[in-house]
């Protein structure tokens, strides 16, 4: 007669893994999220999945697959980009797929692309208090190798002048390396420092006791950092793109019936240790592009900030291509060839990215005025209004001189134009309105890659002297 209370301890585990099979795929899984041992041959009777990772160990332990062996496997996977951003990450985070996307792929082509713009792959997280972004950014990059990633929670607007001096630590260098800082203060957003760091670097002269000092710090980091209130100047925001995450009311929900699933298993799952470890096996490389020459036609040149938005757009692709270098192929000098696959994720990612149809990043309170600004232009298209009065229509949802930042911003980045008007006792004021210079058609519209190819190849018979069609 079979124990009871064995039996009850095997059904348990049956419930937990029959509830989310996708965190017990391998044995690494299984022995971190605490499954016991002397019921895997049990389970792996009514799981095919959790027998074959069975058989998988089993061969390591007989010596007829190495562990570096299974490790790579992963990063020989066409689909190693979906498996952690949909699959693995979603063992810690709910939904909030495409900002995920966007910070794994940020953090991993900072660290892997040496030939990039230098600010391409930094990120403010912005949403209100309390939406998750501190939490849903920290698990996201917390994937990464402890070696790259550089977690503080909180920083002085100086402090890139001094830490890691390359005098004291002439081996250090911030090239390849995350640095991630949770609701960033405006006074250091905004700061002289923390701007130069987040674009060049760091040389500083600086006087110490009446004699000016040289300050090198070597390398610059991917600058990832989350706020719920701080507003980036326009400087900051040509430096950063603005990531945004969910706020409905379904995903509230969402993230309420994960706590559930969570209490009722007893269980918070955690990464897989041979994708973790896989991780670190990646190298810094080059990339090249070799369809480049068709993606600028996609970004409208009217707008200025496509100056940045464009090189910053090639650098995703870049990303991904280092990301995935064990699929890719390499020219004669050792550059990685981007191919098809990385246009795609790029494009994926760069959508997560633009909150609205202009393709600029913009913060949550500038998106919400931008959104307000639409509604009453399809009420009356010739609406404009001045800022406090504005505020109000708004219901006062933040202090005046916070909108009067705002609108100045979004006036400097060609979205809304300014009018002045004659006010009352002779005062002038500033009212505005949506740009009409800003058309539905200047919005950007990723093709996919085979009708991208058909543009190259008519654009190759053309310069050849053919005719295209």
């Amino acid at each position: 007669m079979k124990n009871t209370k064995e039996e009850a301890r095997l059904a348990s585990w049956e419930g937990i893994i029959d509830r989310n099979p996708s965190y017990y795929t391998t044995t690494n899984d299984l022995i971190i999220n605490g499954v016991p041992q002397d019921l895997w041959g049990q389970l792996g009777e009514k799981f095919a999945f959790v027998k074959e990772a069975i058989a998988e160990y089993e061969k390591v332990v007989r010596g007829e697959v190495t562990e570096n062996n299974l490790v790579l496997k992963y990063l020989k996977n066409p689909k190693i980009f979906k498996l952690i951003t949909e699959d693995e990450l979603d063992k810690k985070i709910v939904r909030e797929y495409g900002p995920r996307k966007a910070i794994f792929l940020c953090a991993n082509g900072g660290r892997l692309v040496e030939n990039c713009q230098i600010a391409s792959y930094n990120l403010l997280v912005n949403d209100e208090a309390g939406s998750g972004k501190d939490y849903v950014t920290g698990k996201t990059l917390e994937i990464l190798p402890e070696d790259v990633y550089v977690k503080k929670t909180r920083i002085s607007p100086t402090v890139f002048t001094y830490w890691h001096n390359s005098q004291y630590e002439p081996d250090w260098t911030w090239d390849g390396k995350v640095f991630y800082t949770e609701d960033i203060a405006e006074t250091v957003l905004n700061s002289e420092v923390f701007k130069v760091m987040c674009s060049s670097g760091s040389e500083a002269t600086v006087v110490i006791r009446q004699r000016a000092i040289d300050i090198n710090i070597v390398g610059k980091p991917v600058m990832i950092t989350t706020t719920a209130t701080s507003i980036p100047s326009p400087e900051l925001t040509r430096r950063f793109e603005i990531l945004n995450l969910n706020e409905s009311i379904d995903q509230t929900k969402e993230i309420m019936k994960r706590h559930c699933k969570f209490a009722i298993d007893g269980v918070t799952p955690e990464y897989n240790k041979e994708i973790r470890e896989s991780l670190k096996l990646l190298k810094r490389v080059k990339v090249k592009i070799p369809y480049a020459e068709s993606l600028h036609t996609l970004f409208p040149a009217k707008n200025i900030m496509m100056r940045t938005k464009f090189p910053r757009f090639l650098d995703f692709v870049k990303a991904s291509a280092a990301f995935h270098q064990f699929q890719r192929e390499t020219d004669k000098v050792g550059y990685i060839l981007a191919e098809k696959q990385d246009y795609e994720i790029a494009t994926e990612v760069m959508k997560a990215l633009s909150s609205n149809k202009y393709m600029i990043s913009l913060t949550r309170n500038q998106r919400r005025i931008i959104e307000f600004l639409e509604e009453m232009n399809k009420i009356n298209p010739t609406y404009k209004q001045s800022a406090s009065r504005l505020r109000e229509q708004m219901n006062n949802f933040i202090s005046l001189p916070a909108m009067m930042t705002n609108l100045s911003i979004m006036s400097s980045y060609g979205i809304l134009k300014v009018e002045i008007e004659d006010g009352p006792n002779g005062r002038e004021i500033e009212k505005y309105r949506l740009n009409d210079s800003i058309k539905e058609d200047d919005s950007i519209i990723f093709p996919s890659f085979e009708v991208l190819m058909s543009k190259v190849s008519k654009v190759i018979k053309v310069s050849k002297g053919g005719k295209a069609t």
